[in-house]
């Protein structure tokens, strides 16, 4: 998970009343109980250092109902979804440019998929004239084609690195920009497809640093930096963004 750097901090999942819960393990020498925090960035639990991993999914299960319940709370204040009204030549983000929309006739066929070279020198991002939710639209547009740009973009890096995740999927977290699993399965946020490419590939480069080490440690930063060596520069452009905004 893309985040400032935080040593002892790992991104795990967990899978509560059939759904599966991602949240933050923040593992502290200086605690002596297992703590719960939600808010914006969704769930974070801290832990002292000698307690097992079992034991710490046994208490989130125990505190199911609190967590669940403080997850809603704080959905629930995000900002109204609620279609946006999108006009032909509006300006959207795409790979750290604006382009316009251009809306096309029913009549007509959208464009075919979009090869990487098309989709680096995209000029305008096409949704059809008739459509009754554009928001949607357009969002679909984005997680249908970040999905082949994310895939070239981390088969670089996990050449580079020699570790393969077990799949690539396109996330709509709020707060998150990706996020590596245990399992190797990494998620990238659509939003990313609106930052620079050298920003996306920091993130790739990180998640992909997380099939190594599963933490934040010395380490893993140090993986990080074989792999995207200017990544200090490029992530502190990355965090005056916001993953969770809604307007393009």
């Amino acid at each position: 998970m893309i985040r400032k750097p935080l040593p002892h901090s790992t991104q795990c999942n967990i899978v509560i009343d059939g759904k599966e819960l991602e949240y933050v393990l923040r593992i502290s020498p200086r605690r002596r109980t297992i703590g719960f925090k939600v808010d914006t960035n969704g769930l974070t639990v801290s832990s002292p250092i000698w307690v097992r991993e079992s034991d710490i999914k046994q208490a989130l299960h125990q505190q199911s109902d609190w967590i669940l319940s403080k997850l809603k709370t704080w959905a629930d204040r995000a900002p109204s979804s609620s279609p946006l009204l999108f006009h032909d030549g509006d300006l959207v983000g795409w790979l750290g440019h604006q382009i316009p929309i251009r809306l096309v006739s029913s009549n007509d066929a959208l464009p075919r998929q979009l090869s990487l070279t098309e989709l680096q020198d995209l000029k305008a991002l096409p949704i059809w004239e008739e459509c009754s939710d554009r928001l949607a639209a357009i969002t679909a547009w984005y997680v249908t084609h970040a999905l082949p740009w994310f895939r070239f973009r981390t088969q670089h890096f996990a050449d580079k690195l020699g570790y393969f995740p077990r799949g690539i999927k396109v996330s709509q977290a709020k707060g998150r920009w990706g996020s590596c699993n245990r399992h190797g399965l990494i998620r990238l946020n659509w939003r990313l497809m609106k930052a620079s490419p050298e920003e996306i590939d920091y993130v790739i480069a990180h998640e992909c640093a997380h099939l190594v080490h599963m933490n934040h440690s010395a380490a893993f930063w140090n993986t990080v930096s074989t792999l995207y060596p200017n990544w200090k520069t490029i992530s502190k452009l990355l965090n005056l963004r916001d993953p969770s905004y809604r307007n393009f």
